[in-house]
């Protein structure tokens, strides 16, 4: 665990709480988009709408002047859709929408959260702090996302079978589903195991 990591999460703590692990985190591949229904609606922020329309004009310009590419471009993504994840990464999630993990999925993606958040494990809780920094930020803004009481969590598995991401946790629940989740590096996957 890295000092910084610990100096992030350091102010999201209650009082008298122990701090036993930080380090980001992202969801496994493997693990299923949550289906739209289960989300919110999605607002574009302000420079994505800026921004929609003159990048659909360059899309357009670019499929009229290399049609070849653009199609070769476009296949390529259809192939790439059709197999998913699971097959190239093992199961990413075990459990429907309506178990505990399949709502842990849908929270990760809701509120406009990035794809990494710093995961905080203390004596009394599981905390993720998602970065809510603006595009032209370089430091990330890290704010609250989600919070799981200890009891709630079944356990934290390291090295489950069937799966090549070497720094992967599994994140068990009391119903006995699961979510992976993925670490930078093995050694950080350890320490966050052995602080549950």
């Amino acid at each position: 665990m890295l000092d910084r990591d610990r100096q992030r999460a350091a102010p999201f703590l209650l009082p008298g709480e122990l701090l036993r692990a930080a380090a980001p985190v992202s969801l496994a591949p493997g693990v299923p988009h949550p289906p739209l229904e289960l989300l919110p609606p999605r607002r574009p922020g302000e420079l994505e709408r800026k921004l929609a329309r003159p990048v659909g004009v360059l899309r357009r310009v670019y499929a009229a002047l290399n049609p070849v590419s653009a199609a070769a471009g476009a296949v390529g993504d259809r192939m790439a859709d059709a197999v998913p994840d699971a097959a190239w990464h093992g199961r990413g999630m075990n459990g429907g929408w309506t178990s505990a993990a399949g709502w842990f999925v849908a929270r990760w993606h809701e509120d406009g959260a990035k794809g990494d958040c710093l995961l905080a494990l203390t004596d009394r809780r599981l905390l993720l702090l998602a970065d809510r920094a603006k595009p032209w930020q370089l430091d990330p803004a890290y704010a609250p996302h989600l919070e799981l009481p200890r009891h709630e969590i079944a356990g934290l598995r390291r090295n489950p079978r069937g799966v090549l991401q070497r720094g992967r946790i599994d994140l068990h629940f009391p119903d006995g589903s699961w979510a992976g989740l993925t670490t930078p590096l093995p050694s950080t996957a350890d320490e966050i195991a052995a602080a549950f």
